[in-house]
């Protein structure tokens, strides 16, 4: 729950925003009629958004913006910006006066509150700490939502930090990393198996650029049958890429193979993603089991793909005798945002998985 001030002079607009924030957002609503008790309102206790309507009797919303600006207790947070005037020239006064956001009036409630909720889920992201290292996540059973997992945490981690982050796709058959990015995965990992020598700059050319800033090493578009990567290139490539990059996020295939190994010894977390049904159990027990060597790396990261798990986490906890570290949670949205290429965690950063996700890069950075 947040702490949202707003500042208007309808008392019937600041009742509408009220219920809106209350009832469908879950959130605290303070209101006020004038900029002048709203400036004081927000010094005395900031809050954590504010909303302001620009034409009011004694000071205009565009001054309140800048006053908050210019206090450092309220500098940084969200502003949203209403208006019944909605010309560029408009925007254009509120953007300069400092407010994240414009909206014209009259303005969809719904709106509004998906705009609060994103700024607010911007800031947070803004807001958390950094990581340093290589995070693995596999499963050896397919099907358990991996590769959503991984482009979601590279995402909010490439918004973290002054560092780079750099995902990368390590399945022989045809992985869908690149795609979940709005990618097309050439040139991918199959070139550094026919380049010969590997250095930075082999490396460097193979990776692709996404717009966060995330650069990403995709797998082939087809599946390779017999020259996938080796211990030699897949220990060169990871070394390189960490050594350039302060993440470096690994989608690793569900197959014990060269490259896996090689993961798993570079690795600095290794999360093991599983599901609340027994077939994922099952094979996350015999998965512990085996690579053992590496169990003090281990996280087990409860991905719900479903809306109702078929297992109690008491249940769960007993068959891995682990508990698990997070809990990403069933997302509707994320079917369509992984058929658009825009992952949820960039694109609607106050969706449930998004602020998990955001949750797990705040539990990584302190473990």
């Amino acid at each position: 729950m947040a702490k949202i001030l707003v500042i208007d002079d309808s008392a019937e607009l600041l009742e509408m925003i009220r219920l809106l924030l209350e009832r469908r957002g879950g959130h605290q609503a303070i209101l006020s009629a004038d900029g002048t008790d709203g400036l004081a309102q927000a010094r005395a206790d900031p809050p954590d958004l504010a909303i302001i309507d620009v034409m009011m009797p004694d000071i205009s919303g565009y001054e309140v913006c800048r006053q908050l600006r210019a206090n450092p207790p309220t500098a940084s947070i969200p502003i949203i910006i209403l208006t019944a005037r909605g010309q560029l020239v408009d925007r254009q006064a509120a953007l300069g006066a400092g407010a994240d956001e414009y909206m014209a009036k009259p303005v969809m409630m719904m709106e509004l509150l998906e705009r609060v909720n994103d700024l607010l889920a911007e800031r947070v992201m803004r807001e958390l700490p950094t990581f340093a290292g290589t995070v693995v996540l596999l499963s050896l059973r397919g099907g358990v939502g991996v590769t959503t997992l991984a482009v979601n945490l590279a995402a909010t981690l490439a918004q973290v930090g002054e560092g780079t982050t750099c995902l990368v796709d390590l399945c022989p058959s045809s992985g869908h990393m690149a795609l979940q990015l709005g990618l097309r995965p050439e040139p991918n990992w199959s070139g550094l198996v026919q380049a010969g020598a590997l250095d930075a700059d082999v490396i460097e050319a193979h990776l692709l650029q996404h717009a966060s800033g995330l650069r990403v090493l995709a797998s082939p578009v087809f599946p390779v049958i017999e020259h996938g990567l080796s211990q030699a290139i897949t220990q060169t490539t990871l070394s390189i890429l960490q050594e350039r990059h302060t993440v470096t996020i690994v989608d690793a295939p569900p197959v014990l193979d060269e490259a896996m190994m090689v993961a798993l010894e570079t690795a600095t977390v290794v999360g093991l993603v599983i599901t609340a049904e027994r077939f994922s159990i099952q094979t996350a027990v015999g998965t512990l089991r085996v690579l053992k060597q590496w169990s003090a790396k281990f996280q087990i990261i409860l991905n719900q793909i479903t809306p109702e798990p078929q297992l109690s986490s008491g249940a769960i906890e007993r068959a891995l005798r682990y508990p698990p570290v997070w809990t990403i949670p069933y997302d509707p949205a994320q079917v369509e945002a992984s058929a658009q290429g825009t992952p949820l965690a960039l694109h609607a950063p106050s969706s449930p998985l998004a602020q998990a996700v955001q949750g797990l890069v705040q539990h990584l950075a302190s473990s």
